[in-house]
């Protein structure tokens, strides 16, 4: 019978799902249509911009369709570290039709290309320097090419084998429910191979622990013919068998630790790390002594170690409770060769809990710290999962009368001013090596001095608050479409306890302690536009305030018996 190829390749990209095909197609021995396929070159121009060329520090940098912000602060998509190059400096269009286009955002040190203060927009050739403050970067123009080589493919299809494995499946349901039936497995090697590379396929998607070795137990139900199954995974620490998770042919449970299996078997395959069949248990030779199995009538069973790689991390174990002798040498290398393809899909779960769990904790860093203090955390991150006490400087910056602002704005104008206020003051708490605690409603609290404690953190949190009024002074101006924007700052120092608190799913580094609680009264004391401090952060700044200081006043506050003594500093002088 002819065998008829159908199909056009249009270009590479159509062969690079044929990929893992061709192997299988080699694999299982099919009959398959071969042909070549061509694609043409294609030539695609890449527009980039290379910063400090030719030097150690050079970096280069693609620019997609759209604008492309260069600048010292975090939103930028080039961001620079250095002080000569403003938050946001200049900005690079890439149109449709290719072209770049550069101009100056209102820097503070100006952008010049070739020598020249721009002042307007202006469109970049290939090969010209421009510089940003004392950076100099470089505007190239590229085409990279895309050329394959011959490519043969062969093409199957792997449908039929799909199908079988979930008719398996719907029959080993049914069979629970009723207790009747055998599974119509492929006898021949080619077709229990087949469904062994489609049962690699149902296991190959990342899950949770638990719902893979529910889809583990389905299909050793679809593929063999026994009572009940087991898998009873070995704990990471103690180094003992867990809680199995068992099913039966009626009904599964979970945790079952008596009248299911036979430790004499789990403990026999475990120790000679191969897979064993008992064609009857209950008179196996190497059994012997195995009170669990007469208990519970276990005629024959097949028990396979789940080994991805050098260790054991758990058993699987199968069983016959009626019928002596029902299990053959072919099903103990299918169960053997299902384990393997078991363990590797459990232990890719493992691997994707801990990469989920550490993207988590990247996050968070993300969130909290900068990146001075990231790079610490890296090398040593039980300082975060640890609690620890140590003496912080909070400051708490708060919108003044943002209430009475917000109840005169529409919800989207105030959303708008807050998304504009809070990473402006938020890149200053990390200019400053600070840790940014959260944000509570308008207010913001950050300290210095969690998780690590510097000998200047007093001053740096000063710094910071001084630096804080004088960018709200400018984003005010900015924001000509509202209300004047002003704030108030309060500075504290004092002994807190810092660590992580909330769920596994949501995590916050936080400091608790009567520190921060009086630097939150301290900053109602300040007035719009105004820097309160503490006595403690007064005393450690050690040596002449940075700016003039007026005080002390002295203030009732809710909670103490006494009123506490606030400083405010004059920034502005």
């Amino acid at each position: 019978m002819g065998h008829d190829c159908r199909g056009r390749i249009e270009s590479s990209a159509a062969l690079e799902p044929l990929a893992s095909v061709q192997i299988n197609s080699l694999v299982l021995g099919r009959r398959a249509c071969g042909r070549v396929a061509r694609s043409t070159t294609i030539l695609r121009p890449m527009a980039r911009v290379i910063a400090n060329p030719g030097h150690r520090d050079e970096r280069v940098h693609e620019l997609a369709p759209g604008v492309t912000v260069i600048g010292r602060g975090r939103e930028s998509q080039i961001r620079v570290t250095n002080k000569s190059l403003s938050r946001q400096h200049a900005s690079l269009e890439l149109s449709s039709s290719g072209r770049v286009t550069i101009q100056d955002v209102g820097s503070k040190n100006g952008t010049f290309v070739e020598g020249r203060r721009l002042d307007e927009p202006h469109e970049l050739e290939d090969g010209q320097h421009f510089s940003c403050g004392d950076v100099v970067f470089v505007y190239s123009l590229a085409e990279y090419s895309v050329a394959p080589p011959e490519t043969f493919v062969r093409e199957i299809s792997t449908e039929a084998t799909r199908v079988l494995v979930n008719d398996l499946l719907t029959q080993a349901r049914n069979r629970r429910s009723s207790g009747l039936g055998r599974p119509r497995l492929p006898k021949s090697a080619e077709g229990r191979l087949q469904v062994l590379l489609e049962v690699a396929r149902l296991l190959s998607s990342p899950e949770d622990i638990e719902g893979q070795l529910r889809k583990i137990l389905d299909l050793v139900f679809s593929i063999l013919d026994i009572d009940r199954v087991a898998l009873i995974m070995i704990d990471e620490v103690t180094g003992e068998f867990g809680a199995p998770i068992v099913e039966s042919r009626r009904e599964a449970t979970i945790g079952e630790t008596t009248g299911t299996y036979s430790r004499h078997i789990l403990n026999y395959v475990r120790e000679r790390s191969v897979a064993a069949l008992f064609s009857d248990a209950a008179a196996d030779p190497r059994l012997d002594g195995a009170h669990s199995i007469q208990l519970t009538s276990v005629r024959s069973s097949m028990c396979a170690p789940l080994k991805p790689h050098d260790g054991i991390i758990g058993v699987l174990y199968v069983d016959n409770l009626t019928i002596p002798s029902v299990f053959t040498s072919e099903d103990l290398e299918l169960l053997s060769a299902f384990a393997a393809q078991a363990a590797i899909a459990i232990e890719n779960s493992r691997l994707y809990q801990r990469l989920q769990a550490e993207a988590v904790a990247r996050s968070n860093l993300l969130r909290f710290f900068p990146p001075t203090t990231i790079a610490q955390l890296r090398k040593n991150p039980r300082l975060t999962a640890e609690v620890i006490d140590t003496e912080v400087t909070a400051l708490f910056c708060d919108i003044s009368g943002f209430t009475q602002m917000s109840a005169q704005m529409q919800p989207r104008d105030v959303m708008e001013v807050l998304n504009r206020y809070f990473p402006v003051i938020t890149e200053i708490v990390f200019d400053h090596e600070g840790t940014l605690e959260k944000y509570i409603g308008d207010a913001m609290l950050a300290v210095w001095g969690a998780p690590f404690r510097r000998v200047d953190d007093a001053k740096r949190a000063v710094q910071a608050a001084v630096e804080m009024q004088q960018a709200i002074t400018k984003l005010s101006l900015e924001l000509t479409n509202f209300p004047p924007l002003r704030v108030h700052i309060g500075l504290n120092t004092g002994r807190v306890a810092a660590g992580n608190i909330g769920s596994e799913h949501y995590l916050q580094y936080a400091t608790i302690g009567d520190a921060t609680n009086l630097a939150s009264r301290i900053c109602s004391a300040a007035g719009p536009g105004e820097i309160a401090i503490g006595v403690a952060t007064l005393e450690r700044l050690g040596g002449p305030p940075p700016f003039p200081i007026d005080g002390p006043e002295f203030h009732e506050t809710r909670g103490r018996d006494q009123p506490i003594a606030v400083y405010k500093l004059r920034w502005e002088d």
